[in-house]
C-alpha cells in the first residue's frame, strides 16, 4: 500500500506522484519542516496544517494522498500561495530544516518526489480548486484546534501543529 498526491490523481494515472509509506513520511516531514520556517501569512501556515495533517500514524498507513484540488487554498491568495508552495519544495530540496531530523533523508528517493509535487503544483491553475474546500475544512475543527488558536510551533523541532501536535515528535 502506498500513497498518491496528484491533481485528480483518480483518473490522472501516471500523471499523479505514488510513494510507499515509508517515503510518504519522510516526504511530508521535508515539507513541514521547512514550511513551518518559511509561513508567514495565515494562509501559508493552513497549507502547512493541512499537509501535517496527513499524519499516517494517527490516521493510518496509506491513507493520506490528496488531491490539490481539496487543499485549503484561500482564492483571494492562490497565486501567491502557489508560490509559497514551489518555495517550500525548493526548501526541502535544499535540506531546509533537516537538522531536526533524527535521520537522514534517502535523498535518490526524495528529491524526485519533491520535484513531482513541485510540478503538480506548477500544474494547478486557480480554476481546478475547490472553493469550498477552506470552509469545510475549517468548519470541521474543533474550537481548540491549533489552526484556529495562532498556530502554535512545536518547541522541539518549531514546525506547526495539527491537532494531532507535531508531525515530526509523532513520526
Amino acid at each position: 500500500m502506498g500513497n498518491m498526491i496528484g491533481l485528480n490523481p483518480s483518473t490522472s494515472g501516471g500523471t499523479c506522484l505514488q510513494m510507499s509509506n515509508g517515503l510518504t513520511d519522510v516526504f511530508l516531514n521535508v515539507l513541514v519542516l521547512g514550511g513551518s520556517a518559511l509561513a508567514k501569512t495565515v494562509s501559508e501556515k493552513r497549507l502547512i496544517v493541512w499537509l501535517a495533517e496527513r499524519d499516517q500514524s494517527r490516521v493510518g498507513m496509506g491513507t493520506v494522498g490528496f488531491d490539490l484540488r481539496d487543499m485549503p487554498w484561500a482564492p483571494a491568495s492562490f497565486a501567491r500561495d502557489r508560490e509559497f508552495l514551489l518555495c517550500v519544495a525548493a526548501g526541502a530540496r535544499e535540506r531546509m530544516g533537516w537538522e531536526k531530523l533524527d535521520y537522514h533523508p534517502n535523498e535518490k528517493l526524495l528529491f524526485p518526489c519533491l520535484d513531482r509535487f513541485a510540478e503538480l503544483v506548477g500544474e494547478m491553475a486557480f480554476s481546478e480548486i475547490k472553493a469550498d474546500a477552506l470552509e469545510e475544512w475549517l468548519l470541521g475543527a474543533d474550537v481548540s484546534d491549533p489552526v484556529l488558536c495562532g498556530f502554535p510551533l512545536c518547541p522541539r523541532h518549531q514546525t506547526l501543529l495539527t491537532v494531532f501536535g507535531c508531525h515530526i515528535c509523532n513520526n
